[in-house]
């Protein structure tokens, strides 16, 4: 799954060995919003798909998600330094794009705290995701995101597939 997307730019699942600098990584990016800690990120890496962005030999992207009922739901998103957002963003992003479609997932959700920078917004909408509220999302939809929206965060959704399945596979 390691795949060498630019110079230097990679992405890979994340491994135990990398705890420490995750945790690090989403304080900086959260500028201290958000504080994890190495079991913290254990329970993410055990309990969900954890990607990595790895630049010349640093973590400076990582994202965190998860597939219910056809949803993919990334509920952890940070790059840091800034000046990396849009190459390790897209390349999470993709990441996690071609492992739900052959999830058969039918969007992915991103799920983001209320604070979250436009530049990181923007580079969201750069890669096909548009905001949406709540009420807006399909009600199958709605019942997958339940447990994770709440009145501090904002959506912005992607389709990966056009029509809805609704019949089981």
């Amino acid at each position: 799954m390691e795949d060498l997307l630019s110079e230097g730019m990679r992405v890979r699942r994340a491994r135990r060995k990398d705890l420490a600098a995750i945790a690090s990584l989403v304080c900086d990016a959260s500028e201290s919003r958000v504080q994890v800690d190495e079991a913290g990120v254990m329970e993410w890496l055990f309990g969900k798909g954890l990607m990595v962005a790895v630049q010349d030999g640093s973590l400076v992207g990582v994202a965190a998600w998860q597939t219910e009922n056809l949803v993919s739901v990334t509920d952890e998103f940070y790059a840091f330094p800034a000046s990396v957002l849009v190459e390790a963003g897209g390349a999470l992003l993709a990441a996690i794009e071609a492992e739900a479609a052959t999830l058969m997932c039918e969007a992915n959700v991103l799920v983001l705290p209320a604070w979250t920078s436009e530049a990181t917004r923007s580079c969201f909408r750069e890669h096909g995701y548009e905001g949406k509220s709540f009420e807006e999302l399909h009600r199958i939809w709605r019942e997958v995101l339940g447990e994770f929206v709440s009145e501090e965060t904002d959506l912005m959704v992607k389709r990966l597939r056009e029509r809805m399945i609704m019949a089981p596979l």
